[in-house]
């Protein structure tokens, strides 16, 4: 008969190595026969469940589970499969009552008996625990800051709301500041009864005629014959709409170049820019002409027209005006309604 010693001592060997493999893994192992009583468990699986190694070996596998998992157990363990693996997840109990989560994997064996491998997973629940905490407080955060951006918005929005309307206003102001400041200046430069250019204007249009008139420029000084009596007599509302209607008239009868201006009470100037001297009587005519015109005014109305003319610039245009003044009294004097040339 061939020698048995080297073959028993090979298989003792390998279950010592065996043994000392399950004693010193990790995870807790169990073997589990066909009565779901356990047959084997390593030092891990003791100290994961509280039991001593001459306590835990017969222990019915299910004492391992909660009570009210235990049927549910029962049941998963009598519906597993022949020769494959499971894994899941459940609660160990201890022996002393506490329980804490761990995976197991559970494989049968050539024998019938099935393998239990079990990880205690109570840290890697605590870090699912600890990320959800964090994740509910990032996320109460996160909807507490919107709400807090939602406010913000909400009032810089009013606040933009009132900024417009304060830059609604303001603008309204601003234009209405402009339309005041256009108003007083017009107002400094016209008369503001007929609209024409008043004293300070037609100084200034009168350097601008020599500026501009390399032919000479003209002035027509035009004073309005017995309008007094016309205040006197009908009152100044009448007087008021008959200076109206002799600027009227003085505007469509002048070039597109010329100014008019009311010098005061009724007394108006024309600047003509660029004209000889004969222009200039030219336009004298065409003024009394207009102003005699019974057609265009309530009362008969006649005027005295002095004509001061000079082809070179002189000082600041005074000269020019004292010599127009001059000969429209020249013209009043022979009785008016007749246009003299100083």
């Amino acid at each position: 008969m061939p020698n048995l010693d080297p073959v028993f001592e090979a298989l003792a060997k390998r279950e010592r190595h065996f043994q000392i493999l399950i004693e010193q893994a990790a995870d807790g192992i169990l073997v589990v026969d066909g009565q779901g009583c356990i047959t084997l468990a390593n030092s891990r699986s003791c100290e994961m469940t509280g039991y001593g190694t001459d306590e835990i070996v017969g222990l019915d596998l299910l004492e391992t589970y909660l009570p009210d998992e235990r049927e549910r157990g029962r049941l998963g363990l009598g519906e597993m499969p022949a020769a494959t693996v499971v894994r899941f997840e459940r609660l160990l109990r201890r022996k002393d009552g506490s329980s804490f989560p761990i995976d197991v994997s559970v494989a049968w064996l050539p024998d019938g008996e099935r393998q239990f491998i079990m990880r205690d997973i109570s840290a890697y629940r605590r870090v699912e625990d600890d990320l959800r905490c964090l994740a509910a407080e990032l996320e109460r955060r996160v909807d507490e800051r919107t709400r807090a951006y939602e406010a913000a918005n909400a009032e810089l929005e009013a606040a933009n709301a009132e900024l417009g309307e304060a830059n609604g206003e303001l603008q309204l102001l601003l234009r209405e500041q402009e339309r005041l400041q256009a108003e007083l200046a017009f107002r400094a430069m016209h008369d503001p009864l007929t609209g024409l250019a008043n004293r300070a204007m037609f100084a200034e249009r009168i350097q601008h005629a020599f500026r501009v008139g390399e032919r000479g420029a003209a002035v027509l000084w035009i004073d309005l014959d017995r309008f007094k009596e016309v205040n006197d007599i009908f009152g100044h509302d009448v007087g008021d709409e008959m200076l109206v209607a002799v600027a009227d008239r003085l505007r469509e009868v002048v070039r597109e170049t010329d100014d008019i201006a009311r010098m005061g009470g009724d007394e108006f100037a024309i600047v003509l820019p660029n004209v000889i001297e004969s222009e200039a009587q030219m336009v004298a005519e065409r003024v009394l002409s207009a102003l005699s015109d019974r057609d265009a005014f309530r009362l008969q109305l006649d005027a005295s027209l002095g004509i001061a003319w000079q082809r070179e610039a002189g000082g600041d245009g005074r000269g020019l005006i004292r010599r127009a003044d001059e000969a429209m009294y020249r013209a009043k004097a022979v009785g008016g309604g007749v246009a003299v040339t100083y």
